[in-house]
């Protein structure tokens, strides 16, 4: 990322995606998988000159020693969260925007009234668990809590995102960044909050950890409805998920063929195969690239450091 984009023809800022971490369930440092990186969730959007990042796994370790002695680490950063299990946030520790007075970050996440955000990431830094605890961080964060029905607007000329609960009113101009979210079932316990990125003219939507039912969950099909680019959650082979003696039902991913399948029926130009399971080595994974275009001919398999443009 630089820190002074230029502006494409349209006068539009770019729209690009990288990744740093495209694991699901823990990091792995087997040789058999260094082609395809071993550490958990974390994507990078650049978009509209902002810096939006998805999920805190340890992906998100190397992303913050990128902008260390970098202009860019004293620019503000905000961090989506699908869920808070161990997997997608292990990596806030570690940080270090969030460790660095001179910065400010957003914290994004499902939340409630009774148990938000704020609290849950706090649990993470116990004293039991951590020697520093959140709180202590002296990097500048804002942790919001979401419901899945909202809209996040970052103005021109601001750095404070703009955050509209459900049925207030969101104007948007044709080159503002534009964030909606959507809470969905398909995750076990708490459920898993997808997002919906905007910009140009462009859609990004990204769905992770989440296992679709039998024709896919219509909700998850709409809210990807055109996207340009959809990263799905495709953790498991069919004959993993299927498998009666180690059944991969209900721990909350799809296979391949259920991310190909909303990529279908919601009529997305392109399909990022994400979370895969920390067993698959390069060997299976290539396969699956190739298995992949077979049912959806607009698909790739996230690796670590794949960088995709929108604008």
């Amino acid at each position: 990322m630089t820190a002074t984009p230029r502006r494409n023809a349209n006068h539009r800022l770019p729209f690009r995606v990288r990744f740093w971490g495209v694991r699901g369930s823990y990091p792995t440092t087997d040789p058999s998988t260094r082609g395809f990186g071993g550490n958990t969730s974390c994507v990078e959007v650049d978009a509209a000159g902002r810096r939006l990042i998805f999920d805190a796994g340890t992906g998100i370790i190397p992303l913050g020693q990128s902008l260390i002695g970098n202009r860019e680490a004293r620019a503000s950063s905000s961090i989506f969260l699908s869920h808070t299990h161990i997997d997608h946030v292990i990596g806030l520790c570690f940080f270090e925007p969030l460790l660095n007075p001179t910065t400010r970050t957003f914290i994004f996440g499902l939340g409630t009234s009774r148990n938000p955000l704020a609290s849950r990431l706090e649990q993470l830094t116990h004293t039991s668990l951590f020697p520093v605890s959140l709180k202590e961080f002296k990097g500048k964060k804002e942790i919001y809590s979401l419901n899945g029905n909202e809209t996040i607007h970052f103005p021109s000329g601001s750095d404070q995102p703009v955050v509209h609960r459900a049925g207030s009113a969101t104007a948007e101009t044709p080159n503002e960044l534009t964030i909606t979210t959507h809470k969905s079932p398909a995750h076990p316990r708490d459920g898993v909050m997808l997002y919906r990125v905007s910009y140009g003219g462009k859609v990004l939507v990204y769905a992770t950890d989440v296992e679709q039912i039998e024709g896919a969950y219509p909700d998850i099909i709409d809210f990807a409805s055109g996207a340009d680019l959809l990263i799905h959650d495709a953790q498991y082979l069919h004959g993993e998920y299927h498998s009666k003696d180690k059944s991969k039902k209900g721990w909350g991913h799809s296979t391949i063929e259920m991310a190909a399948e909303v990529a279908r029926k919601a009529a997305v130009k392109r399909l990022v195969l994400f979370h895969h399971d920390p067993i698959h080595d390069d060997r299976t994974l290539r396969d699956i690239a190739r298995r992949s275009k077979r049912l959806f001919a607009a698909s790739v398999v996230a690796r670590e450091g794949m960088k995709i443009s929108l604008l």
